[in-house]
């Protein structure tokens, strides 16, 4: 909701997130927006015709319709379409600031349930709203990390569509951000027990995934030309669970890597595919660059002699 705020709406929707206590009996809470300023930017998006195309997009309802909605929740407004002078009366302050608010609220949701394809044809891109699919990442990779937690819904019936298998691939690969273009990246070597692969070469919105030695999820994706032509000519032998060894390079901390890029899988389930690139390889690629130091290589497995 901050990501869409600052987005679509200049960071002009002033608002609070409310969580409240679970009714009696129950475990379920609910989670509420409360607007205390700045509706009227909302409410005049949504008269634009980009806007009414924006929110159509999304919610798959107009601003029109989720005005009705709130203008007979609170019985004010909108009557019957035959009376004309009742059917021409603008809606009130209440009506405008409760409709910002839901449509915020089914915005977001809708982004964090739909498939990428779907939002992008709505106009929600990944360069364009990068932000936002910062946020959705975050938000599965934490349901990711909850290891009791076993699927994600967004309406008030008991009805939890989104499976946790379904995390990963709500999670995508992201454009660098403007400021990460002279971010610095660290190159290392590490063993990754693939869990969700990705065969698509061209498909540029779900990363592949693996684990590390200590379990922790890595996002990546593979950039190494021969590994593909491996793929394309059905040469590897592929399992379950598959091993890899690869040489990558990411920007930020060894504990909380951003950006991974495979440039070499140097072992695939215990067949070597390549050697490791050199420096000057690595130079052409990534320009300035480091090497994992000792205190990173806690991120690695052993590799000694191998590298």
């Amino acid at each position: 909701m901050a990501s869409l705020n600052r987005e679509v709406f200049d960071g002009k929707l002033k608002y609070e997130i409310l969580v409240l206590p679970p009714q009696a009996g129950s475990f379920k809470s609910k989670i509420g927006i409360y607007i205390f300023g700045g509706w009227l930017a909302v409410w005049t998006f949504t008269e634009s015709d980009v806007g009414q195309g924006f929110i159509k997009g999304l919610t798959e309802q107009t601003p029109a319709h989720w005005a009705e909605v709130i203008g007979a929740s609170i019985r004010d407004g909108f009557s019957a379409p035959d009376d004309k002078e009742e059917s021409e009366k603008q809606p009130s302050d209440e009506i405008k600031c409760q409709t910002s608010a839901r449509i915020v609220v089914e915005a977001t949701k809708s982004i964090l349930q739909r498939g990428t394809s779907d939002l992008e044809q709505a106009g929600i891109t990944t360069i364009r709203f990068r932000d936002v699919y910062e946020a959705r990442n975050e938000f599965y990779q934490a349901c990711a990390d909850t290891r009791d937690l076993r699927a994600v819904g967004f309406e008030d019936e008991p009805v939890f569509p989104i499976d946790r298998s379904d995390f990963a691939r709500l999670q995508v690969a992201l454009p660098p951000a403007e400021d990460e273009d002279d971010e610095p990246w660290t190159t290392g070597i590490v063993d990754l027990k693939v869990t969700s692969p990705n065969w698509d070469r061209e498909d540029r919105h779900r990363f592949w995934k693996g684990k590390d030695v200590k379990g922790r999820e890595r996002f990546f994706r593979i950039e190494d030309e021969h590994f593909w032509q491996l793929v394309k000519a059905e040469r590897l032998s592929i399992h379950i669970i598959d091993t890899i060894r690869v040489q990558w390079a990411y920007q930020g901390k060894a504990n909380a890597p951003k950006n991974i890029r495979v440039l070499r899988v140097l072992e695939f389930n215990g067949e070597i595919l390549s050697e490791a690139l050199n420096k000057n390889a690595l130079d052409a690629i990534l320009g300035a660059y480091s090497t994992a130091d000792d205190g990173q290589q806690d991120l690695f497995s052993d590799y000694s002699g191998r590298a």
